[in-house]
């Protein structure tokens, strides 16, 4: 009878995985001295690979599709940024797709899975059909606060924190009519069961304030859509004296189309992020955030991916805490 890596693992007193990646020449990971005794073991048991069997049960490309809504955005420039230093070190090649925040973007590169083998997909998806995903049978990571998600690992920022944190900051600076811009695709417009609104309401609720519908503004989260929000608020009869942006790119669109129609931030209106984009230390007013950890989201994405192909155990769920940062573009009612 032939020796197998299980009888080399069990005589190496280590696990299938570890006598498996020694064995194949990937020690990323490995401590020398359970790559000495995975060697010893596979000697004095007198193992030989073989090639054969390898080909047949691996279709392996070492290859990762990872699917971004927005490439010009520099929070998802540092996911990919995290999720490909991760994998080149373990010799992994990583294939970028933009949805630009479109569904059938995301399926069609989804569809391409099916025809271009990739081992894994890490997917932040705004709106796509989770049957889509299930029926890939390939491991699949979700990046973002998706809790309603189930049947895939997920990775992102808590989000419910990121609005209870914001919420609490403008509260204790004495604003109580704060608008929030809403996160919202080309494709959907049903966000009633979203995070972010929960955290939002759950919050007004706590401090006895009544909700107005008319507060909150659902909308891409990009520049565009600030300069948009700008318009509606400078034409508005009782105006929030804070408003909330889903990120700093609304944020940036935002303060720039508002002064320009005679209104200053944050002496008349104040304005808060959410991301800590580097560009909010440059613009005028300095942009007051919520910081975010795109680079660690990524390295856990890529992480989380590589484990699966492996068939290694991974965490139902990874949300990373974020930080508060007071600048400028909020001011002390």
């Amino acid at each position: 009878m032939s020796v197998t890596i299980i009888d080399v693992a069990n005589k190496a007193n280590v696990s299938k995985s570890t006598a498996s990646r020694v064995l194949a020449g990937d020690v990323y990971g490995v401590s020398e001295r359970a790559r000495q005794k995975v060697l010893t073991a596979a000697e004095e048991l007198g193992y030989v690979k073989n090639t054969l069997a390898m080909a047949m049960r691996t279709t392996r490309t070492n290859t990762i599709l990872l699917i971004i809504p927005d490439i010009t955005n520099s929070f998802w420039s540092d996911v990919v940024r995290g999720a490909q230093d991760y994998l080149d070190k373990l010799g992994y090649s990583l294939i970028l797709a933009n949805s630009d925040w479109q569904s059938s973007r995301e399926e069609k590169y989804l569809d391409m899975v099916k025809s271009h083998r990739v081992d894994a997909v890490m997917i932040n998806s705004p709106a796509v059909d989770y049957q889509k995903l299930y029926a890939l049978k390939c491991p699949v990571v979700i990046m973002g606060d998706k809790r309603e998600v189930s049947g895939f690992p997920i990775v992102g920022t808590d989000s419910a924190m990121a609005v209870s944190d914001a919420m609490d900051y403008l509260y204790e600076m004495g604003h109580r009519r704060i608008s929030m811009v809403h996160p919202i695709t080309n494709d959907c417009d049903d966000y009633s069961d979203s995070v972010r609104l929960k955290g939002y309401l759950n919050f007004l609720s706590s401090k006895g304030i009544q909700f107005d519908e008319s507060l909150i503004h659902y909308a891409p989260l990009t520049v565009e859509s600030g300069i948009q929000y700008a318009e509606i608020v400078a034409e508005m009869e009782n105006r929030p004296s804070a408003v909330l942006c889903g990120n700093d790119l609304v944020a940036i669109g935002f303060i720039q189309e508002i002064a320009r129609l005679g209104l200053k931030v944050p002496n008349d209106i104040s304005v808060m992020g959410m991301d800590d984009n580097m560009s909010c230390g440059f613009i005028s007013p300095k942009i007051t955030t919520v910081r975010k950890y795109p680079k660690r989201i990524g390295e856990f994405a890529a992480q989380i991916a590589t484990d699966l192909i492996e068939e290694r155990p991974v965490p139902e769920k990874v949300l990373l805490p974020v930080t508060l940062v007071e600048r400028e573009s909020v001011r002390r009612l």
